[in-house]
């Protein structure tokens, strides 16, 4: 009992130091969530001392234990699963890759939005990449810029790799199916002004982008 609060006393002040770190990062996180551990295991220590002084059931140690254990795995299991998502360079938590691409072809001279990747660089660290094809006579400039400020507002993507070009021709014409390239890569995003719109037959083979 008396190791488990002087244990208890310890990790507190190391769990609200930590607790107040840039968690973003899964070297922090994995580290806040070590010494949390610690206090979980400290407090569960302290408990079964207690129950095992007071009444003699010395199996609440491995009882407190158990618990402890399924802790660990808890906080374990959320950092594995985090990390899998960068090396799969999967889109990042919460983070809606078809939902961007509608909203980055909504931009202003905009008519079309294809080969949107978004992956996790590292924790907290969110890359995309994307083609752009804009009106003709378009300033590809700005609308690169205006989608860089976008996608960073509203959504802290701060890495961009943008490709803006004139869209040519048959895409601006009333029924053409036809998509820009060849093998795009994800669902195609157009703009609400465009007829055959996302969802119509100009739209690539769905998967999950990211």
């Amino acid at each position: 009992m008396v190791t488990g609060l002087a244990g208890i006393a310890v990790n507190l002040v190391a769990t609200w130091l930590l607790s107040r770190a840039n968690r973003s990062s899964l070297n922090v996180e994995g580290a806040f969530q070590h010494i949390l551990n610690d206090l979980y295991a400290f407090i569960a220590t302290t408990v079964a001392g207690t129950v095992v002084w007071l009444t003699g059931w010395s199996r609440a140690d491995a009882v407190a234990a158990l618990v402890v254990a399924a802790l660990m795995l808890k906080a374990g299991w959320g950092l594995v699963r985090d990390a899998g998502r960068v090396f799969m360079e999967a889109a990042p938590a919460g983070m809606n890759p078809a939902e961007i691409g509608r909203r980055t072809a909504a931009l202003e001279r905009v008519v079309e939005v294809h080969d949107l990747h978004i992956w996790e660089v590292t924790s907290g660290y969110a890359a995309l990449s994307a083609h752009i094809l804009v009106e003709p006579g378009a300033d590809c400039h700005a609308v690169r810029a205006a989608a860089e400020r976008m996608v960073h507002e509203e959504y802290g993507i701060r890495h961009t790799t943008m490709q803006v070009d004139h869209a040519p021709a048959e895409l601006l014409t009333i029924g053409e199916t036809g998509p820009h390239c060849a093998d795009p890569h994800g669902p195609t995003h157009r703009s609400e002004a465009d007829p055959v719109g996302e969802d119509g037959p100009a739209a690539a083979p769905r998967r999950e982008a990211g």
